[in-house]
């Protein structure tokens, strides 16, 4: 995987992140929304409260849990780089194996036409 789309896999994961933190931030705010109901002002005040906080619990949750999953993407693309890079070089030391194979093959067919 090229560093590239490693950016581009972190820059999805932040837009993830904060698609997750508005939706929480939404959800707070529909929790403290005023209600029709006539039956008491600290009754709803209670149930807003008690909405918020747990909206805002939820909103953590998807916060932490899109951090642990970006925190793998990143473990996992690096482990991805490494090994990208390790292969990169074996087929690089190949090729210049080969390319020094073909080399001497070379020299000793034109030794053998050369009177």
């Amino acid at each position: 995987m090229t560093e590239p789309q490693i950016n581009l896999k972190l820059r999805r994961l932040g837009a993830l992140f904060a698609v997750v933190a508005a939706i929480g931030g939404g959800a707070l705010l529909a929790g403290c929304g005023g209600g029709d109901s006539t039956t008491g002002g600290s009754t709803n005040g209670n149930n807003a409260q008690q909405e918020a906080e747990s909206a805002k619990e939820t909103a953590e949750q998807g916060i932490e849990e899109t951090k642990e999953k970006a925190e793998e993407t990143v473990e996992e693309t690096k482990k991805k780089l490494e090994n990208s890079k390790g292969k990169t070089k074996e087929k690089l030391e190949e090729a210049q194996k080969s390319a020094e194979e073909g080399l001497e093959e070379a020299k000793e067919k034109a030794e053998e036409l050369i009177p």
